[in-house]
């Protein structure tokens, strides 16, 4: 397991350069993401409102020409009241078809108004709104009465209505009345700013969001507005601490970048004053866009970043792992060799382990056969044809078993006084003879390999019978040849 502690610690490594990482390119990614979708919001806010003053100088222009049509100037020209509403009726309705032309939207009002400011008639119904004063509920009737055409934000049926106002004049000059035209603000507007701006849209008039481009399902001509946004939207903008909406209209001029959130998701947004109005000053629209939704490919490549830093860590563990399978296996293999050579196997040979160990292997035979005095293993003979049965083996020493009472006497004296050289020699001598005379395989035994058994022998018995030293006697009695053990104090 410590062989894999070097690939823990580098896989520890990664994974905290991963997260590093992560954090560091999902934040800045995060950032940047972020300020780009604020800028794209007051961007769309200052769009808006350069292309509501051209539409509006628009749409008072061409209810202006509208008004200057002979038809419509000849409506007051009529002698009794039924026919001037009759033929206004008629008017407006002709007027309604031709804004319709050109894939237009047809007009929510068109109504024709008497100096007076009074409903002459409208489009529709030719009773409707009849001698209706909307001179004294709305200043832009008055100022088109004057002569000049303008645009303006009203409430018409509890809606949102953006309307024109022109005067109607005589070839003489004399005003005889007004041309109104209105279109109730809808869903399908604000879409449609949507597709030109980038960003979603709502329009707000008297305290109330009325509508916005916020879609809950189909596209095109059959989307749906999403009410609930719209709801929650109107209530952060006028029933919240901010009240952003209501801010922007006291200021008069476009609010700073504020974060909303709607149905779980979050959105930067400004509000500001609908321009283009004569007279209204509640009305105004909002720009926003989903950083959520912005954000969602930051963490597309955060995912990304960690599926490398993943794949990379598993990548490493299993290199480490194979890795350790072609070098830790031969090297446990050559360890246990180690360890049976320790334990007193001297006749133990190292097995090739792998291509990579092969030379140690082979070095560490030669090692031993130098060092015990045996014969050099030949890499060019085959394993199998070697033929140990004719071979002496060290696990064939027997050794007697002893009670581990210190011998005394002459032949104790004489043992301890023997010095090491002449009596390893001596006793391998007497023991090489007690195998011949007993017809057992003497071929491989060297005084080396016979000395480093021996010793191996001797320190066990040392520790175990706590004596100076231990000697031996060769037995050759019986059939066997064996090691009697003289412990000496």
């Amino acid at each position: 397991m410590h062989r894999m502690k070097i690939g823990l610690v580098a896989a520890v490594v990664l994974f905290v350069f991963t997260v590093g990482v992560y954090t560091v390119v999902t934040h800045e990614l995060r950032d940047a993401t972020v300020r780009s979708v604020e800028s794209d919001v007051s961007r769309a806010q200052r769009m808006h409102g350069d292309i509501q003053r051209l539409e509006g100088f628009e749409f008072a222009n061409l209810v202006a020409g509208l008004a200057r049509r002979p038809a419509v100037v000849a409506v007051f020209s009529k002698p009794d009241e039924n026919g001037r509403r009759q033929a206004a009726f008629e008017q407006c309705e002709q007027l309604n078809g031709f804004l319709q032309t050109g894939g237009a939207h047809k007009a929510d009002i068109v109504s024709i108004i008497d100096a007076e400011g009074k409903v002459v008639a409208r489009d529709l119904n030719v009773n409707a709104m009849v001698g209706e004063d909307l001179r004294a509920k709305y200043p832009a009737v008055a100022t088109a009465l004057r002569g000049e055409a303008v645009k303006d934000i009203w409430t018409l049926a509890n809606r949102m209505t953006r309307v024109a106002v022109a005067p109607v004049v005589q070839p003489d000059g004399t005003i005889r009345g007004a041309l109104l035209v209105g279109y109730v603000v809808t869903a399908r507007d604000a879409q449609a700013k949507r597709d030109l701006l980038g960003t979603e849209v709502a329009y707000f008039h008297n305290g109330k969001v009325h509508t916005s481009s916020f879609v809950s399902e189909g596209t095109g001509e059959n989307a749906k507005e999403d009410g609930n946004k719209t709801q929650a939207l109107n209530q952060i903008l006028f029933q919240s601490t901010d009240a952003w909406g209501q801010q922007a209209l006291q200021k008069g001029t476009a609010s700073e970048v504020f974060h909303l959130s709607l149905d779980g998701r979050e959105f930067v947004a400004v509000a500001a004053p609908l321009h283009g109005n004569a007279f209204d000053k509640t009305s105004g629209v909002v720009t926003l866009s989903s950083v959520s939704d912005a954000l969602d490919p930051v963490s597309s490549v955060g995912e990304k970043v960690a599926g490398f830093g993943v794949l990379a860590i598993l990548v490493m563990l299993g290199a480490v792992v194979l890795t350790s399978q072609r070098f830790g296996k031969p090297l446990d293999k050559i360890e246990l060799g180690v360890a049976e050579i320790i334990n007193g196997n001297i006749d133990y040979q190292f097995k090739p382990v792998g291509p990579d160990f092969e030379g140690l292997s082979n070095g560490l035979n030669v090692m031993l056969a130098r060092l015990l005095g045996r014969e050099e293993p030949n890499e060019d003979e085959p394993e199998e044809e070697q033929d140990e049965t004719s071979r002496w083996r060290s696990d064939q020493m027997l050794v007697e078993e002893g009670s581990g009472s210190a011998a005394a006497g002459p032949e104790a004296a004489a043992l301890s006084q023997e010095s090491e050289p002449v009596y390893y020699t001596r006793i391998f001598n007497e023991y090489v003879a007690a195998l011949k005379s007993q017809g057992k395989p003497t071929k491989g035994i060297t005084v080396q390999a016979f000395t480093a058994k021996l010793r191996l022998i001797e320190g066990g018995l040392k520790q175990k019978w706590k004596c100076r030293m231990i000697r031996f006697k060769v037995n050759a009695q019986g059939e066997q040849a064996t090691l009697k053990p003289i412990p000496i104090n």
